[in-house]
């Protein structure tokens, strides 16, 4: 597998973002989803606190390679602030390329699954 560039692999050096955002806002919503590659055996699972339209905070839990839990805490930690809208998907990839740089080949699986988690936690909140 490809080598993490610095800026991801930061992330997976770091403990941020794990487990239900404990910073979230009372009067967010919290939604939870997952996904799995069952190729590779990743499974992320995603929270996403929601207020007023917006994710007000995110947490991760994941098991897999170390670019699927370095992409997961990023998209976390680029999440916020952003709209919860069907179009929170380009949102997020667009963060976390500016926060991250493009994903490598070997690792676009990795955000591909973060992203399927995402929308299913976005749905989760209801």
């Amino acid at each position: 597998m490809a080598r993490l560039p610095d800026a991801l692999a930061a992330h997976f050096h770091a403990d941020r973002h794990v487990g239900p955002p404990p910073d979230r806002h009372p009067d967010a919503r919290l939604g939870r989803g997952e996904a799995r590659h069952p190729a590779c055996g990743d499974h992320v699972v995603v929270w996403l606190a929601l207020r007023e339209g917006r994710v007000d905070a995110a947490g991760f839990k994941a098991v897999g390679c170390p670019a699927a839990l370095a992409t997961a805490a990023a998209v976390c930690g680029v999440a916020a602030g952003l709209p919860a809208d069907a179009d929170l998907d380009a949102a997020l990839t667009a963060a976390f390329t500016a926060a991250c740089g493009a994903p490598a080949p070997a690792h676009r699986h990795a955000l591909a699954l973060v992203l399927r988690a995402v929308d299913a936690a976005r749905h989760d909140v209801g």
